[in-house]
């Protein structure tokens, strides 16, 4: 019977001794028990950013085909169609040539053309004169004041104006067509597809595509993360196969949902335009995307696992003179899974307790402390990632 009276009397220390602890008390033996963990209040950044990954692709890519003007290649564009035979003369460039825009890259014989031309010319230079000739008829017939006169000659009026508009346009046509036998880069980039050889003819389709130098990534960001991604915003790409780390800006955001084969998560697709890639770069290798959606810069800082409490309601435990952690109300900013924006409550090297070496070992202490099961709402509890908060 004593030992059952004895039993109740320590059970009942031991739940004062956890009420004191719960409301932020600690005894001089306790706190001398405990081994705390503190880190200083600092002036540093804080930066709330999206991880994703992609692959390299180039800016622009543009098609070259004789007879046409340089396109856009897309996912849905196709090489335009020529009916006129294009024998190919000269083909200056092979596949992974850098170019300039404007360079020269292909030409094609336009002896057949040359020859249309010269018909079309002699053709609207008699057009003319007949134009000539109805203007003056109309001129004529209106001097002369007979209706039936004036009717026949405007008809033939109208009917020079369209013969010599047909011959303009025809001209204007072969024109446009001997220039476009000759390819010339619209944009500085790579030759990745020769699609001619000189002294055959040039087969429907792209002769030569071209990539342009500057590259972007798209990649997939959760529809979670997605209100966060703005237009303008920095990125870091990181591009493992050639060592480099590049800077980028989001350009793009897709209103429409992309596809997922490997996850129900809806995902939306994310463009960012790079800057300063390096020359070894290529398109399709793999990039990792770390997107910036907030940041603040040269503030104070301290742990996020030195938060307490919740959004708007935020403290920390700072060390006492006595040794002993005292609760100390704090205004937050910025928050991440690693640091907090102190925006008041603390000053520059204010240490701020971040656990217990019992906490991070899992062991329990003998007297008071972190560990030993007794848990502080927002407090460390008995890991490494108590008390960490994402942005408010």
């Amino acid at each position: 019977m004593k030992l059952k009276i004895l039993a109740v009397i320590a059970l009942g220390a031991v739940g004062v001794g956890a009420a004191v602890f719960a409301l932020g008390g600690f005894s001089p033996s306790a706190a001398s028990a405990t081994q705390y963990l503190t880190s200083a209040a600092a002036t540093g950044d804080v930066t709330s950013d999206i991880a994703a990954t992609g692959s390299l692709a180039a800016d622009a890519t543009y098609g070259l085909s004789f007879g046409s003007a340089p396109y856009l290649v897309t996912s849905t564009s196709s090489a335009p169609n020529s009916t006129t035979t294009w024998p190919v003369k000269e083909v200056k460039v092979k596949v992974g040539d850098a170019v300039m825009k404007g360079e020269v890259l292909a030409t094609a014989t336009t002896t057949d053309l040359k020859r249309q031309l010269a018909d079309a010319q002699r053709s609207l230079a008699s057009a003319q004169v007949s134009l000539r000739i109805a203007e003056q008829a109309v001129t004529d017939a209106n001097t002369s004041n007979v209706t039936a006169s004036i009717r026949q000659a405007k008809v033939g009026l109208y009917g020079a104006q369209s013969q010599l508009a047909q011959a303009t346009k025809t001209r204007d046509d072969l024109n446009t067509q001997i220039s476009q036998a000759t390819l010339i880069s619209p944009i500085a980039g790579v030759v990745t597809t020769v699609g001619i050889t000189a002294g055959f003819d040039a087969p429907s389709g792209s002769a030569i595509v071209i990539e342009s130098t500057t590259f972007q990534v798209t990649t997939n960001v959760v529809e979670s993360d997605l209100v966060n991604v703005k237009i303008g915003q920095t990125a870091t790409v990181s591009i493992a196969a050639v060592g480099a780390s590049v800077d980028g800006t989001v350009s793009s955001i897709s209103p429409v949902a992309g596809s997922s084969s490997t996850s129900s998560v809806v995902e939306y697709p994310v463009t960012v335009t790079l800057s300063n890639v390096a020359a070894a770069a290529k398109s399709g290798m793999t990039a990792d995307v770390t997107i910036t959606i907030a940041s603040a810069t040269g503030v104070l800082t301290v742990p996020a696992e030195a938060l307490r409490g919740t959004v708007g309601n935020y403290s920390v435990l700072t060390m006492g003179a006595a040794g002993t952690p005292v609760s100390t109300a704090v205004q937050v900013g910025l928050v991440t899974n690693t640091l907090a924006q102190i925006t008041s409550g603390l000053a520059a090297g204010q240490e701020v307790v971040t656990g217990t070496t019992a906490s991070r070992t899992g062991t329990t202490a003998t007297t008071g402390g972190f560990g030993g099961g007794i848990a502080i709402p927002g407090g460390f509890g008995g890991g490494t990632g108590g008390g960490r908060r994402t942005t408010p």
